[in-house]
């Protein structure tokens, strides 16, 4: 999905991640930002920092679910190479 903003690139993780773990978008935000409040907060229009958002992308790629494809354009760069 080339072309996503960061932020749409949060949204899309976090949706696809907690559709597979079965948990609620604010269960991960206080995961990844030990805030409930982050994710919620940036699908209402609120801004998020690049640094924050560097945190999320790190955190998805080293927490992806096994047998759950990437929802991104890009290659999870955990899974490449894997056998």
């Amino acid at each position: 999905m080339l072309g996503m903003t960061p932020t749409e690139q949060l949204l899309t993780l976090s949706r696809s991640y907690c559709a597979a773990r079965g948990i609620s978008e604010r269960t991960a935000s206080g995961i990844i930002f030990r805030d409930s409040r982050t994710i919620v907060r940036v699908q209402n229009g609120g801004s998020l920092t690049m640094r924050n958002f560097e945190r999320a992308m790190d955190w998805f790629r080293g927490n992806w679910p096994s047998g759950h494809p990437w929802p991104l354009a890009e290659v999870n760069p955990r899974r490449e190479g894997a056998a």
